[in-house]
């Protein structure tokens, strides 16, 4: 087994061990069943069936895409009635959402190892980033980082959905009252109404640009959208199976292994090191991914010395990792390989016996 040089194992303050707490856990895991799920059928049948725009479907899914991003406007009576009750009030507003390439909105059903999903593509970043303020920000123009690019939405509620639920109800319960049949039998089964989705931009993966990688334009195109796919398909799945999808660094070292390895075949460290900012370790970049997930993190200067280190040496040992390995040979390899690696936590994969304990972990799930 190859045996990385130079790694040291750190003193980690208690502040960094609450932020690489390992929120993976093979006790509470789940099987994930492989039949198309609600969300893809439904998803699938108005693709198949309508002849409308990727953009008009969305609209007709997600009533908060009919309004303006502007400030508050989720605490208007119009987009409560809408996006929380489901009426058409967005008829009323005097100002719709506009995007500037709404025909770059592509739409497509994508079979992953987590299972089907509907995946959105936006070609023009500026409506990229209007998609995630709609969605993750009730409508607010709150700033998006550049270096994000890709999302997994989770339980975002499709009110086409509910609607169809209602009409097929009520057509063999015409004296029924729909309200109590929603509280009783709907409300508490989200899979019937809250969708599952991923929404991916077109632009360079982690705002690095392709030359800075030896990479022309086009060639990296292609492959950041194959990166991100991945990437959020590998959410997904730890979503599915152990009933996380954190972000913070460790997922997004996960994701982003297999990600690299499914576009460039094999892991690169190279690329992995300049999408956290750490091309010059020690020095860091500021302004990279690795910030995204920092946020809402209490961690000291010092602190963040030693998470850059930790995050380097963790990159080293899944490169070692890989090489040990190789190509990723089938479905069954790739989910053995994520769940080593979710199973064993940063920390670990970090120290000096990260290699040994990542084949380890692997070779109890062959």
């Amino acid at each position: 087994m190859a045996v990385l040089k130079n790694k040291e194992d750190l003193k980690i303050s208690k502040e960094l061990k609450a932020y690489f707490q390992n929120k993976f856990s093979s006790e509470g895991i789940k099987t994930i069943l492989s039949e198309e799920d609600n969300c893809s059928k439904f998803w699938e049948k108005h693709l198949q069936t309508d002849d409308w725009s990727a953009f008009q479907i969305l609209k007709t899914f997600y009533p908060q895409l009919h309004f303006p991003v502007q400030a508050e406007i989720n605490k208007t009576e119009e987009y409560i009635n809408a996006v929380l009750q489901g009426k058409d009030s967005y008829k009323n507003l005097s100002e719709h959402l506009q995007l500037n390439d709404p025909q770059g909105l592509k739409i497509k059903i994508h079979s992953s190892i987590a299972g089907t999903i509907p995946v959105v593509s936006i070609n023009n970043n500026e409506d990229f980033v209007t998609i995630v303020q709609t969605i993750f920000h009730k409508n607010n123009p709150v700033p998006v980082p550049e270096s994000m690019g890709a999302f997994l939405a989770n339980g975002i509620n499709n009110w086409a959905r509910i609607h169809a639920l209602k009409e097929q109800w009520i057509k063999t319960n015409s004296h029924g009252n729909w309200n109590d049949e929603f509280s009783k039998n709907i409300l508490p089964n989200p899979d019937l109404y809250k969708d599952k989705i991923i929404v991916l931009s077109t632009k360079p993966y982690s705002n690095v640009p392709g030359d800075e990688l030896g990479l022309s334009s086009e060639e990296w195109k292609t492959y950041s959208y194959t990166i991100r796919l991945e990437h959020e398909c590998t959410h997904l799945y730890t979503l599915k199976r152990y009933g996380s999808a954190s972000n913070n660094l460790n997922d997004e070292l996960i994701a982003d292994y297999i990600g690299i390895s499914k576009a460039f075949g094999r892991y690169n460290k190279e690329w992995m090191l300049t999408f956290m900012g750490l091309e010059d370790y020690p020095q860091y970049r500021k302004g990279a991914r690795l910030e995204n997930y920092l946020k809402d993190s209490q961690i000291s200067e010092d602190d963040f010395q030693k998470l850059t280190s930790l995050i380097k040496n963790a990159i080293e040992t899944i490169e070692g990792f890989d090489n040990e390995l190789g190509i990723i040979q089938s479905d069954k390899d790739k989910i053995n390989r994520i769940e080593a690696l979710c199973e064993t936590g940063i920390i670990d994969i970090a120290s000096k016996r990260g290699n040994y304990i990542l084949m380890s972990k692997y070779n109890e799930k062959k």
